[in-house]
């Protein structure tokens, strides 16, 4: 966060604050909240209040309650889902956008790929991956990514459009462009042509896909939202019925439901 999130980060603290009754606290606490919090982005410190009022219904946060939570929220895959985008690498026409962290252990485990040992070289890969991770989340260091491209130009091009749908990528990679593949000199204005025609042609198709992936996004956040309100639901109507419910007994009838 930005000096210029102080506001919208106080507001929000004063709405979490009042769901367990307490009241904002002083200016002071504000900006020790701030500062811990400040290295990540606004919507991940809004996720982590979210996910800590879900799992903590009758305890009011504290701020490194919340820091750990921001930390598992940001964006780097487990180790399983990691090697399962990582092993792609393998196949040359294939590009893949990866983490920093799921770079460097990839290129630990490769020697072993190398020698035919799949799964002596996955275990390495998790445990450097695991080693990466928490190091870059102990010095709350962002999730960096970035694209690993393959000779395919069409799977190239979903590939990125899909990070950037899915805000792994700010924009579109200038060094990424499509080259000439017609085989026709670019002088001549036929050669020109056809090409523009193919980038269309492959544009129309990045922009079909691109739309299917948003859609199924949309699909995922609304279920998410729904899953999340008939468990607020659930919570509210057990207190309600059991105000002397303590804690553990609410995780409990949780866990069962």
């Amino acid at each position: 966060m930005r000096p210029e999130d102080l506001p919208q980060f106080a507001k929000l603290l004063a709405d979490v604050l009042a769901g367990y009754g307490k009241p904002l606290p002083e200016k002071a606490e504000i900006g020790t909240w701030f500062k811990q919090l400040s290295p990540f982005e606004p919507a991940v410190v809004r996720k982590a209040f979210e996910a800590y009022r879900m799992d903590r219904p009758d305890f009011a946060p504290v701020p490194n309650g919340i820091v750990a939570r921001c930390k598992l929220l940001d964006g780097r895959p487990d180790e399983n889902e990691a090697w399962a985008v990582a092993i792609t690498s393998q196949d040359e026409h294939e590009t893949v956008v990866w983490t920093s962290e799921m770079a460097e252990a990839f290129n630990l485990a490769r020697p072993l790929l190398a020698t035919g040992d799949e799964i002596g070289a996955r275990m390495a890969f998790k445990d450097a991956y695991k080693r990466l991770v928490d190091d870059a989340r102990a010095a709350n260091k962002p999730a960096q990514w970035s694209v690993s491209a393959g000779w395919d130009a069409s799977r190239r091009a979903i590939a990125v459009k899909k990070a950037i749908v899915a805000g792994l990528l700010a924009g579109p990679q200038p060094h990424l462009a499509l080259p000439n593949e017609s085989g026709l000199p670019a002088e001549k204005p036929e050669g020109l042509k056809k090409l523009h025609e193919a980038l269309a042609q492959m544009e129309d198709k990045n922009r079909q896909a691109a739309e299917q992936y948003e859609a199924q996004l949309a699909e995922e956040e609304k279920a998410e939202r729904a899953r999340r309100e008939a468990l607020d639901q659930k919570v509210r109507d057990y207190l309600a019925a059991h105000p002397e419910a303590r804690y553990g007994q609410l995780l409990n009838t949780q866990e069962k439901a």
